[in-house]
């Protein structure tokens, strides 16, 4: 099963904070995530026993601000962590944590209640993700990094008319119609189709070009319906995901007007996201949280994506998270989608792993 490490990419190159520094700037992340108010000096002192003056925590802000860390809201006395703050503090500061014993059995409990249906796995993961965080989430069904023939099934439906029944190692099914220039009985095709089930299985779509070109004429026609359907299907669009959490997601005191909400729409439905930022996910492994405006080109304006890939490594990959503000409660989230990606992983390696469907 894929490994659910935490692996988040650095970005940044500041000087060394001291260790005063580093404790103001986890706590003023800390209460602005919980609070979504600016974070005062005088609070610091009074509610976290900081064993300094006001003054001293004030000079301490102020250096964190000249760092680019923390920002300076001209309507408050406060200070608020900027996206910098907020990557520093995932980086360096946030401590390694596990989802509570208690959700992680709750959760656990709700996915026992439901048979062998991976779609039903995906929905309730979404679903389960969203309640757990309160942010919107998304899960992309798995799929083959390659597109692999498992086997295939020729049957006689009436005259010269063929059904072809194509099964991928990913569990996708296509099915085409042929026409043979003659009747063949459904012995004679249930035969070829275990001949060249034999032939291609574990091949992709290029290796079915390079099978002798002395078969019979019809099943050279059979293989190469075959490599176009598999061609098509490396060709289509982004894995179907599953969206849950929207309402969560607007309650926040950053969404509130109809602008917000529509790029929260537009994130979560775009061919941007499956196009470019999920393929990237699939390739780094583990943990990638993408913050902002900053993160290596990426754009998300006021939100922040907490992802993870989960499956099978090698064979079935897919991807889930976490779309949420800026202002995202981090030691949860990463937890959460971490938690939930080895539990997807798990699932998908009992229903296509050993004892499941197998892979080469």
């Amino acid at each position: 099963m894929i490994e659910s490490a935490n692996r988040l990419p650095r970005h940044i190159g500041l000087p060394e904070l001291t260790p005063r520094q580093r404790q103001v700037l986890s706590l003023v992340v800390r209460e602005y995530t919980q609070t979504a108010s600016p974070v005062s000096s005088r609070t610091l002192a009074e509610q976290h026993g900081l064993e300094v003056s006001s003054a001293t925590i004030r000079n301490e802000l102020a250096r964190l601000e000249e760092l680019g860390l923390l920002t300076h809201p001209h309507t408050s006395a406060g200070r608020t962590p900027t996206e910098i703050g907020y990557r520093f503090f995932v980086e360096n500061l946030m401590p390694e944590r596990e989802l509570p014993l208690a959700e992680r059995r709750q959760i656990r409990h709700q996915f026992h209640q439901l048979g062998l249906e991976l779609q039903q796995w995906l929905q309730l993961s979404a679903s389960v993700l969203a309640e757990t965080v309160r942010n919107a989430t998304l899960v992309t069904a798995p799929r083959s990094p390659h597109v692999r023939f498992k086997h295939l099934e020729l049957i006689s439906t009436y005259g010269n008319a063929i059904l072809l029944v194509l099964v991928l190692q990913d569990g996708t099914v296509r099915q085409q119609a042929l026409l043979a220039n003659e009747p063949l009985t459904q012995e004679v095709l249930s035969s070829m189709s275990d001949r060249l089930s034999a032939l291609c299985t574990g091949m992709e779509a290029e290796d079915l070009k390079t099978l002798p070109r002395d078969l019979p004429g019809f099943e050279l026609e059979v293989i190469g319906l075959v490599a176009s359907s598999m061609q098509e299907i490396e060709r289509a669009g982004s894995p179907k995901a599953y969206h849950e959490g929207l309402k969560h997601l607007v309650a926040q005191p950053e969404f509130h007007d109809a602008a917000s909400i529509g790029q929260a729409m537009r994130l979560l439905d775009s061919d941007w996201l499956s196009d470019q930022v999920l393929p990237e996910v699939l390739t780094a492994g583990g943990v990638t949280v993408m913050i902002g405006r900053g993160t290596e080109g990426v754009n998300l304006g006021d939100f922040s994506l907490v992802l993870s890939q989960y499956g099978v490594e090698r064979h079935l990959i897919g991807a889930l998270g976490v779309l949420g503000p800026v202002r995202m409660q981090y030691e949860r989230v990463i937890p959460a989608v971490r938690y939930m990606a080895g539990l997807l992983s798990s699932l998908v390696w009992g229903l296509f792993g050993p004892g499941g469907s197998q892979f080469p």
